[in-house]
């Protein structure tokens, strides 16, 4: 498979899924029924920025990478961005608890923390936007990478060393993309 490479049109084969947050189920452990988000039909149009993390709850994930999106997300509205994903392979109640256990509670869903299934669309991007973490027991998950996709188009694509951290997937090196 050639890996996706700027300009290229942004794979829209896999339906995401996640749970929206509501003020109904805004306790930790509430949770509603899980919604699609299709990419075929959010992207075109809009500007939208997905990053990925190898696991909810992970130490790196949750102290030193997702926080700063959430932190920042005025921001990246500021900026034209319609939408942030957090996607992981975990399941989309893991993600939605995982988004309230970090603060994220906004009824507009502006982040959705988002399931890549099986790390389908991750996969789809190229050979090192999965990682297997098999001989570990976490079997295969999504690496850690950013994304910046203007009207269904990829204009930032870039991914982590084996789920490392650095300013490639940071929220401020990406606002400082627009």
């Amino acid at each position: 498979m050639s890996p996706t490479e700027i300009s290229d049109a942004f794979p829209t084969d896999v339906k995401l899924k996640y749970v929206p947050y509501s003020k109904e189920h805004e306790g930790i452990a509430s949770c509603a029924n899980p919604i699609e988000y299709d990419l075929a039909k959010e992207l075109p149009g809009k500007t939208i920025v997905i990053t990925s993390a190898p696991g909810a709850f992970t130490p790196t994930c949750t102290e030193q990478h997702i926080p700063g999106y959430i932190q920042h997300a005025k921001d990246f509205k500021a900026k034209g961005v319609d939408k942030i994903i957090v996607l992981t392979a975990n399941d989309p109640f893991v993600n939605a608890a995982w988004g309230k256990a970090l603060g994220y509670k906004d009824e507009e869903n502006y982040i959705i923390f988002a399931t890549d299934p099986n790390g389908a669309l991750s996969s789809s991007l190229g050979d090192n936007y999965v990682v297997d973490l098999s001989k570990v027991g976490f079997g295969l998950r999504t690496n850690r990478y950013a994304a910046i996709v203007e009207d269904g188009k990829v204009t930032f694509l870039e991914n982590e060393d084996a789920g490392g951290f650095s300013d490639i997937t940071k929220a401020e090196s990406l606002l400082s993309r627009f």
